[in-house]
């Protein structure tokens, strides 16, 4: 009986100790307003080569994205990566601004169903463009 506790104890604990977070978050503080970050963050996305996908302006959130054609996969319904940075700017407890930066990197795939997405660990070069990000805007 014993060991049937234990497996069944295995088996509940497995699946949580498999898991991680494959993208990268980064956190940074400004003594500049949220507004002003905000603006310089939309800026700093289109100097980066991404391209602005949503934003919303009352909660200073916005999204972008940038298509990377020139990484290749052996599976034939792999179609491209897909770079997403996830940028919200909060105001800061001193008076200035806090900048949250999630960083995604997705495998698309041509699949019956459409266009798939499948989260992959964070690339190296979305991993540059928050951390640059933070840097022209966080500090």
């Amino acid at each position: 009986m014993r060991w049937r506790s234990s497996l069944a104890l295995t088996a509940f604990l497995l699946p949580a100790a498999c898991g991680s977070t494959l993208y990268l978050a980064f956190n940074g503080t400004s003594p500049r307003p949220p507004v002003e970050v905000f603006d310089c963050v939309k800026r700093q996305i289109l100097v980066l080569g991404y391209s602005q996908t949503s934003f919303d302006v009352e909660e200073h959130r916005i999204t972008a994205r940038k298509d990377d054609w020139d990484t290749r996969s052996a599976d034939t319904q792999f179609r491209r990566i897909v770079e997403r940075l996830a940028i919200e700017v909060g105001s800061s407890a001193e008076g200035g601004a806090q900048l949250k930066i999630g960083a995604h990197t997705f495998a698309e795939f041509v699949t019956q169903r459409g266009p798939t997405e499948i989260e992959q660990s964070a690339s190296p070069a979305v991993r540059a463009a928050a951390q640059s990000l933070l840097e022209a805007c966080g500090s």
